[in-house]
């Protein structure tokens, strides 16, 4: 049977993902605000979408280069 994980109420198969957690793991990330209005980015690991927003969940995230991680895959495993 598969381990699996929540990310955003939605449940994600470890498999699917583990190559994104791995390779996020070695980044140095940076916390920050999106700030480019009618634009978006996804989290590299579960495609949240972060963009411009009052929300901190939507808002700020963690960048590195040109990719973005959500504050809950940081959090979930990165930061661990």
């Amino acid at each position: 049977m598969s381990q699996t994980v929540e990310i955003h109420d939605q449940i994600w198969k470890v498999e699917d993902i583990q190559q994104n957690i791995d390779w996020s793991k070695q980044q140095p990330w940076k916390f920050m605000e999106f700030t480019l209005s009618d634009e978006h980015e996804h989290c590299l690991i579960c495609y949240w979408t972060i963009f411009k927003s009052p929300e901190s969940a939507s808002g700020q995230a963690y960048k590195f280069n040109s990719n973005w991680l959500c504050q809950e895959c940081y959090g979930k495993f990165v930061e661990k």
